[in-house]
């Protein structure tokens, strides 16, 4: 099975993957290079995230992959990925995102997500509002799941290693499964996941498959817990949905908000509604730093919407990974949270990992 995913965290390799073997560098060199050259006939030249996906699409093909897992870009109908013609298309959620391409609403944002569905394809739709379903039902889809109708969960705790949750799906229940992830989000993608896998198979799918997968099931930088040796957790939550879920999280799982927040966004965002979904209070502790992107939101931007929301103790710290330091510094047994962006997370990482060995 292919995976192609988007943005990688690390090095673009991770983003085109076969079973669990990245693409190499000879590989990528190899299929990226006639793509390019025939890009350079064109009068529209191609962006990057079309020159990967492409590069994606042709390996798959050469290694005879049968099935692959294809994660958008920006979504809706001008997506690379939309090329694709998906037989399968699944929709976790639907937030307020991309504003300068989707708009400012929830509804203008599903329009758009809905225009990546292709004529006669399956649609498993994991978001839960109703009233944001007729965009989805109006591209006349071939079959609609939609969560907490024909799929959902009907358990879910945090345990000591992740989650235990039991799930339903048209075909079948699954009870008492541990979900190796932290964060309450996870097990309503995880009950999206497998009902897009049952509809591919057409059946049920197997209990004990489930089992070992979602045993061995991990999503670095989506509400990774690294003890440093106190506990830090790195999520790139980029958006005040996903602000306010993680903000969720880390109450659940420790009962309290964070006192220091690393933070680092991108140009397109919107700082102050980010920071107040997190919940960041008067006396959190924020380091606002920037990721190594031509998209980094500039650091004093970010300061001064700390600012403006309450935030007492405002500092700035150019680097990410020296941004990690002092905040893994100053834990003392509380709670830091690194985030804004996965570009954040990615460079946050190796540096939280390498404090924890």
């Amino acid at each position: 099975m292919g995976l192609y995913t988007s943005p990688h965290l690390d090095v673009p390799h991770e983003r085109i993957v076969i079973g669990d073997t990245m693409i190499t560098d000879e590989e990528l060199a190899s299929v990226l290079r006639p793509v390019v050259e025939h890009e350079r006939d064109e009068s529209k030249p191609a962006s990057w995230f079309e020159l990967m996906t492409a590069t994606a699409v042709r390996w798959f093909t050469d290694q005879g992959v049968d099935v692959a897992v294809v994660e958008t870009g920006l979504g809706g109908s001008g997506d690379a990925t939309a090329a694709l013609g998906a037989r399968i298309v699944v929709v976790t959620s639907v937030a307020i995102d991309h504003v300068e391409y989707f708009g400012a609403t929830r509804w203008s944002n599903a329009v758009a997500e809905a225009g990546a569905v292709p004529a006669g394809a399956a649609v498993v739709l994991g978001e839960p509002d109703p009233a944001l379903h007729p965009p989805f039902e109006a591209r006349c889809p071939s079959s609609l799941l939609i969560t907490g109708h024909d799929f959902g969960v009907l358990a879910d705790s945090p345990v000591a290693a992740g989650r235990s949750v039991s799930l339903f799906t048209p075909a079948a229940t699954y009870d008492d499964v541990l979900l190796r992830l932290l964060a309450p989000w996870q097990t309503a993608s995880a009950s999206v996941a497998l009902a897009a896998a049952e509809t591919w198979l057409g059946a049920a799918v197997d209990d004990r498959v489930v089992r070992d997968v979602f045993d061995a099931t991990h999503a670095p930088g989506r509400f990774e817990l690294v003890h440093t040796p106190g506990p830090l957790v790195v999520d790139g939550a980029h958006n005040a949905a996903a602000a306010a879920a993680l903000s969720r999280g880390l109450h659940e799982r420790f009962a309290r908000s964070p006192s220091t927040v690393v933070v680092g966004m991108t140009g397109e965002r919107d700082p102050k509604t980010f920071l107040s979904a997190l919940g960041v209070q008067p006396a959190t502790r924020v380091i606002c730093t920037s990721p190594r992107t031509a998209r980094a939101m500039p650091i004093d931007a970010l300061a001064a919407a700390a600012r403006a929301v309450g935030v007492r103790t405002v500092e700035v710290e150019a680097a990410v990974a020296v941004a990690v330091r002092h905040a893994a510094h100053h834990l003392d047994g509380a709670v830091a949270v690194v985030t804004g962006s996965l570009y954040v997370a990615g460079e946050a990482l190796p540096v939280a990992r390498s404090l924890a060995s």
